[in-house]
């Protein structure tokens, strides 16, 4: 063995390891779909005539949802699935109940005062066909957040009201994620 042969075997395994590299994922590229493409890519029965996912998403016709976390979840949940666009026509109806848990707080063991608290929030949905009693989905998201809590009344009150809010976002991106792998899948 000569020495231009040791020096340059750390070389060729690391051509040998981007080539391995490169090969595997040009045979994989074609397992990717894209979520929002022009073509309805469900699989079975549900697959004959679908539209593409965004103009499923667009057709959906949300339900009001009692209290205010439940129209800041509706609201949050419109705007994720239409982008801000005007509604199409109603092809299925989303019926959401949602249910504020109690809140949990953590207490500093010196003082006995709560120091942080967790607002939990449980959402029931279901997909129904326009006109349909039966939902083609149906199912449960949890989200929580938590707040500082001080002794200050008031702003309390305000940081609970975020952390709400921010759980009910946290449960429309979950929903809107179902709902686009429902559409892209067909399951």
């Amino acid at each position: 063995m000569s020495s231009s042969d040791i020096e340059f075997r750390p070389a060729r395994r690391a051509v040998i390891r981007v080539g391995l590299a490169a090969g595997l994922s040009l045979t994989l590229a074609g397992c990717f779909r894209p979520l929002y493409s022009e073509q309805s890519y469900a699989t079975g029965p549900s697959a004959k005539g679908e539209a593409p996912v965004l103009t499923n998403l667009r057709r959906i016709d949300v339900r009001p949802i009692e209290g205010r976390i439940g129209n800041t979840l509706r609201n949050e949940l419109i705007f994720q699935l239409r982008g801000g666009e005007a509604a199409e026509a109603t092809a299925y109806r989303l019926d959401i109940s949602i249910a504020n848990r109690a809140q949990s707080p953590i207490v500093d063991p010196f003082t006995g005062q709560p120091e942080t608290r967790t607002v939990s929030l449980s959402v029931d949905y279901a997909l129904k066909p326009a006109g349909q009693i039966d939902p083609v989905i149906s199912g449960q998201e949890f989200a929580s957040a938590s707040y500082s809590y001080t002794l200050q009344r008031f702003a309390d009150i305000r940081a609970e009201r975020d952390a709400q809010n921010r759980a009910a976002v946290q449960i429309a991106g979950k929903l809107r994620n179902r709902l686009q792998g429902y559409f892209a899948t067909g399951r």
